[in-house]
């Protein structure tokens, strides 16, 4: 069971959509001021060396967690 819960979840980081920072205020539809604030707030974001990359799904947990 463990086994398969592992597998499952390297599966969804391996299918997940990544972007830049631009193109992620362009899918939330906020300004890119707007997306540097949301990452003082939390939005996770995957650094390598001046490479700024988020996933779609933790742009769309940080909206769920921060919608009224």
């Amino acid at each position: 069971m463990r086994k398969g819960v592992i597998q499952m979840q390297q599966s969804n980081i391996d299918n997940d959509v990544w972007m830049n920072l631009q193109a992620a205020a362009k899918y939330l539809n906020v300004s890119y001021k707007t997306l540097l604030t949301f990452r003082s707030m939390g939005l996770e974001v995957a650094e390598i060396g001046r490479l700024r990359r988020v996933s779609k799904s933790s742009l769309d947990e940080f909206m769920k967690q921060h919608s009224f």
